[in-house]
């Protein structure tokens, strides 16, 4: 999930951001529609018309996109999912949810809820259109509702390929759930059918350049690019459930982790736990035993070597407060969905305040992996404690570069 960017408000309670790449779509919209669109439609008229039309154009274009994953967001407020956010970027909008749907109805429903906005404003814009031209209103105006009507429902029509990261996709694996009675199957197939249609995008795209001449289909190849790769992530991430199961945090957690206090040099820590134990990450506790937060070599190397030994670690740390906090009876899976890479992937255990372990992109892919064995035929771990590492996880030694004299 993309998170972060310039937060623009909360609508209907839900916090919505925008990160650069919405500069960089609404700024290309402006001058294609002001330098193409408009002057080929309603040529004769000045620049300032055409690029002060054509801002307006874009401004639109983008609040439908807003509009699109608010429909979603809403619909899945009212199913029960709690939605942490919407984020503009530079292929149209994500809302972020917490929660997923619990059964197969909410699904369909909070997926279809997208290009059904986009149908209603495409009709919108092209009614308003028509209401203008009927009006005699500038033909300027008229051409630009047309455009976005046309555009809406492009948007709606794209949406709706059957293959997930896209509407269509969520739509498909709802259905497919329905039919089955199992949903990470479903989703798997979503999943799976997104990466052929990213395929068949990215072949129509190269079929666009070589036999019609268009440098257009880069576009086109690059999107289906981007939907590949969305798709075998999303595919990855629910294999990876699936091979985990019920299996709790206590059975993967790396077990009471070696720990420093506040005040341990940089320089202690890396030539402790960092550099002899297979832990990545190495939890801070406070003077009163508490947890403050987490070092890891990402914070360390922010740091200049010659500085390890005169700075503490309470100065590198990633805070507490940044990191989730799970409990050793919470299944895996709904863990895996609170960690961030903000907080490097990383869950603090904590059993009736005291911490007993620690979960990370080490330990989740190692579950994984016991997971996929035991789902094969493989050996499985043995009960009571965390799975052992398979062969292709080695333990961590690292050796600290020689700060310069």
């Amino acid at each position: 999930m993309r998170q972060g960017g310039l937060r623009l408000g909360r609508i209907f309670g839900i916090n919505v951001s925008a990160d650069l790449g919405v500069l960089f779509i609404g700024g290309l919209l402006t001058w294609s529609l002001a330098t193409a669109v408009l002057p080929q439609s309603e040529p004769g008229l000045s620049g300032g018309a055409y690029w002060s039309v054509a801002a307006i154009g874009a401004v639109l274009f983008l609040g439908s996109l807003l509009a699109h994953e608010m429909s979603h967001s809403v619909i899945a407020q009212r199913n029960g999912i709690e939605v942490e956010g919407i984020t503009l970027w530079l292929f149209g909008g994500v809302a972020q949810f917490k929660n997923e749907a619990t059964n197969a109805g909410a699904e369909f429903r909070i997926a279809v809820a997208g290009p059904a906005m986009s149908f209603f404003l495409s009709g919108a814009f092209l009614g308003a259109a028509f209401g203008l031209s009927t009006a005699g209103a500038p033909d300027l105006y008229v051409v630009l509702l047309t455009w976005l009507g046309l555009i809406n429902g492009l948007l709606a029509v794209f949406n709706l390929l059957p293959g997930a990261p896209l509407d269509g996709g969520r739509i498909l694996g709802a259905a497919l759930w329905k039919l089955r009675g199992d949903r990470l199957r479903s989703k798997i197939s979503a999943a799976r059918a997104g990466r052929f249609v990213g395929l068949l995008l990215i072949a129509a795209g190269f079929a666009e350049i070589f036999f019609l001449g268009s440098y257009g289909g880069l576009w086109t190849a690059f999107i289906g690019w981007f939907l590949f790769g969305a798709a075998r992530m999303e595919e990855a991430h629910y294999v990876g459930e699936r091979a985990l199961g019920d299996l709790p945090v206590s059975a993967a957690m790396a077990r009471d982790p070696q720990v420093v206090r506040s005040w341990t040099t940089v320089a202690d820590t890396v030539n402790g736990p960092l550099r002899w134990t297979s832990q990545t990450a190495v939890p801070v506790l406070d003077f009163g035993g508490h947890v403050a937060g987490v070092v890891t070599m990402n914070q360390v190397k922010r740091l200049p070597a010659e500085h390890w030994a005169d700075t503490e670690v309470a100065k590198v740390m990633l805070p507490a407060a940044f990191i989730p906090a799970v409990a050793p009876s919470d299944k895996l899976t709904e863990v895996m969905e609170r960690l961030r890479p903000e907080a490097e992937g990383l869950a603090l255990v904590l059993s009736e305040g005291r911490l007993v372990g620690l979960i990370g992109p080490a330990e989740v892919q190692r579950s994984v992996t016991i997971g996929r064995m035991a789902g094969s035929g493989g050996p499985t771990p043995t009960s009571g404690g965390p799975p052992p590492p398979p062969p292709v996880v080695p333990v961590q030694h690292w050796d600290p570069p020689v700060a310069s004299r």
